[in-house]
């Protein structure tokens, strides 16, 4: 009796994708944007494509939301990146624009490789998700190509996601004032990439960041007055 062979499957850890820019003639060295992918992170964009579609059935003019985002990073075009191979074994170079590229490890870009940039933020609509940023210190805005619904799909089935009967991913979507207050409390610069950084130092600017973005949601305490005392 002949034995199938086990193929062993690898989580999709990192997406690739290329951007577009709002300047033709200045791509501000944001040729791809690089997503870290993790189960939860995933789950998060399905939670909101499943809930605009809902929507979107009640007012079809609602096409998509727009979340404060920090999770990508964006990368100018480079030999290491042309030269990866993604899970299905293409190379890199090989894709065709607009196609994401999907690593099973961490690309092992240098420092210089990175891009800063400002103002980060994912759109999710019923079918697809893009990423945006401004470059630093310009009025220069990225944007991603759109990664559709069955990629994302394939890539929580890699990271073990499963998706319940009704189609909702089992991690709840997270709010973005809580994702906003997490990328403050976490996010910060190391050379010039943003990194989350557990051991980031929190001072008194932090807290009142805190504050502006808790006050977008819950209005802040009226003065106390002394007759009130």
């Amino acid at each position: 009796m002949k034995h199938m062979k086990h193929v062993k499957k690898h989580p999709i850890t990192h997406l690739i994708i290329d951007t577009s820019s709002s300047n033709e003639n200045d791509g501000g060295n944001c040729d791809f944007c690089l997503v870290p992918m993790t189960a939860e992170y995933v789950a998060y964009l399905l939670g909101y494509m499943d809930e605009i579609r809902r929507l979107h059935r009640a007012d079809n003019s609602i096409y998509a939301i727009e979340c404060w985002d920090a999770s990508p990073a964006y990368v100018k075009d480079n030999d290491k990146l042309q030269e990866l191979r993604d899970i299905d074994g293409n190379l890199a170079a090989e894709v065709q624009p607009g196609e994401p590229i999907l690593l099973t490890a961490a690309p092992g870009f240098s420092e210089d490789d990175f891009q800063g940039v400002d103002c980060q933020t994912v759109q999710v609509s019923k079918d697809d998700v893009w990423w945006t940023a401004y470059v630093k210190h310009t009025g220069i805005r990225i944007e991603s190509a759109q990664i559709q619904k069955k990629t994302l799909l394939r890539i929580f089935r890699s990271l073990g996601g499963v998706r319940e009967s009704r189609g909702q991913a089992k991690a709840k979507p997270i709010h973005p004032v809580i994702r906003r207050i997490h990328d403050l409390l976490y996010l910060d610069m190391k050379g010039s990439q943003q990194v989350y950084d557990p051991e980031k130092n929190w001072d008194a600017d932090t807290l009142d960041r805190i504050a502006e973005v808790v006050a977008q949601c819950i209005p802040r305490p009226l003065p106390i007055k002394s007759e009130d005392l």
